[in-house]
């Protein structure tokens, strides 16, 4: 009776060593995760700094301020003892997809001002007709109000009325 009783008292034992083993893989695979999503979330802000926009959108900053937030709740939820593994993937999984659309907006960003600042200074060649120029004027108050993606289809649309083939030498300049 007595030797069942302990190959019973063994198997719980074991059951829970193995949960507790797992546990604590969870928990540092979280800890990794964190890390790397965190430096994914600097890469975003290095490469903001580096192009000098005239504006920033509000929408990066919203988009900033929920992926720095949802950082924070993972670092909450791993200092608390005893850690529930469920809510912690919930977690990292929301801070990673935040900043991943983060790192989208980022880039989107930079690539469309990049685009309408390539397309504003090439138009500037064709500023003796009116229309382009009065194009290329709105298209750089656009770009200076922060609407890149209307100051590149504005540009766009201002240069076609000369060079119809502006649209194709651009985006392929870009890799698009």
């Amino acid at each position: 009776i007595i030797n069942g009783r302990l190959t019973k008292a063994e198997e719980k034992l074991n059951n829970a060593l193995r949960t507790l083993g797992s546990l604590k893989e969870d928990e540092n695979r979280a800890r990794e995760q964190l890390d790397e999503i965190q430096l994914f979330l600097k890469q975003c802000k290095i490469r903001m700094r580096s192009y000098k926009l005239p504006i920033i959108t509000d929408n990066y900053f919203v988009q900033l301020s929920e992926a720095n937030e949802a950082i924070l709740e993972v670092i909450k939820e791993l200092d608390k003892k005893p850690i529930a593994i469920s809510i912690l993937n919930t977690r990292v999984d929301t801070a990673r997809d935040l900043v991943l659309k983060l790192y989208n907006t980022t880039n989107e960003m930079i690539r469309t001002a990049q685009c309408a600042e390539i397309a504003i200074v090439y138009g500037n060649r064709y500023r003796v007709y009116d229309e382009v120029r009065v194009g290329l004027d709105d298209a750089k108050k656009k770009f200076f109000a922060g609407d890149y993606k209307k100051a590149l289809d504005i540009s766009i649309k201002s240069i076609e009325i000369v060079d119809s083939d502006i649209s194709r030498r651009l985006f392929n300049n870009e890799g698009y």
